[in-house]
């Protein structure tokens, strides 16, 4: 199996597990993934996008492009991406903080912790900011994130992704002292720990999962609907190793780690997990007929070829009541 830390960077790579090495292109690319179980050549890393197989009838795609460019501005869409040293990184989710705290300031982010690291050299970025909406320097809203006063998980970057706890403590929680003009908080994502025990019958009331994250190949905030989403089980690709690893088919593109895995139900969007990157099994894609993992317009299969992310669950609830309050004082 392979595990690539998906979305980090406009070009990625994955990196060799063995004798082969790909220092040349370590030099200017931003992001490592690693090939645990299997030797893999460099190559730039795929997007996401799913199909039913068949080249004939096209590529699959269910996201929706937003912004003032394509002339349909979502005001629920409150997300933005993350710059470190100069570096795109990934997405950050704006969440609601009224339910832990009110009357607080400032302006609360959710993310996933490896956007913050510098993979290559194996410790934290030294500055990095948020950018609301937007990607290149001319973003209305600009601000830096004091990574002094980032709460994360356990994620490492030395750990080994071939480790059975690997993604489980992948999430990071960020505090902007300063909202954006305009900033309601109206329109932020409420966080919920969903049980996925009933999957079926939510589905069944009408409810939809989506994926909110940033798409590179539009330069813009994308959503991607009616995804499926379901917890990892033994016998698929993410073994059910850890409690709360999801597996989903949501189309993305680079750019989409941190994103937001979303319930909706009755039009009310509720943030639900945190994208971080993608499985393969290498016995369906072998590297020397896939350098670059499944193309575009793969069969999603849960065995073979999937993203994965961490899920809210009740002690990242805690977490992030108690890092809100902490704000609030």
């Amino acid at each position: 199996m392979s595990v690539d830390i998906a979305g980090f960077a406009m070009l990625q790579i994955s990196n060799t597990v063995g004798p082969a090495l790909i220092a040349s292109w370590l030099c200017w690319l931003a992001g490592v993934a690693s090939s645990p179980l299997h030797a893999q050549a460099a190559g730039v890393v795929p997007v996401n996008i799913y199909g039913d197989g068949n080249p004939l009838n096209g590529i699959e795609d269910n996201r929706e492009q937003f912004g003032e460019k394509h002339g349909n501005a979502d005001p629920s869409m409150n997300a933005g991406t993350v710059h470190c040293d100069g570096k795109f990184r990934g997405t950050a989710m704006v969440v609601d903080s009224r339910e832990f705290a009110e009357g607080l300031k400032g302006v609360v982010l959710l993310s996933a912790a490896h956007v913050f690291y510098d993979l290559k050299k194996k410790r934290l970025f030294r500055r990095c900011e948020f950018r609301f909406m937007g990607w290149e320097d001319k973003s209305s809203y600009r601000s830096r994130i004091n990574l002094r006063n980032v709460r994360m998980g356990d994620f490492s970057p030395r750990q080994e992704t071939a480790t059975s706890g690997f993604g489980e403590g992948d999430w990071a929680f960020l505090y902007l002292r300063k909202p954006w003009k305009k900033f309601n908080p109206e329109q932020s994502l409420r966080v919920r720990n969903f049980s996925f025990a009933q999957t079926e019958s939510y589905q069944q009331s009408g409810g939809e999962f989506r994926l909110l994250a940033f798409d590179s190949t539009a330069g813009v905030i994308s959503k991607s609907r009616n995804c499926t989403v379901v917890e990892s089980v033994a016998g698929d690709l993410g073994g059910g190793r850890w409690k709360g690893q999801l597996l989903d088919d949501c189309d993305s593109a680079d750019g989409a780690s941190g994103g937001g895995i979303i319930a909706v139900l009755n039009g009310q969007q509720y943030l639900i997990g945190i994208r971080s990157g993608s499985h393969w099994s290498e016995a369906t894609y072998p590297a020397d007929m896939y350098p670059s993992g499944p193309p575009d317009g793969s069969v999603w299969d849960r065995r073979s070829n999937t993203n994965f992310g961490r899920a809210i669950d009740q002690r990242l609830l805690g977490e992030l009541g108690r890092f809100i309050q902490s704000h609030n004082e």
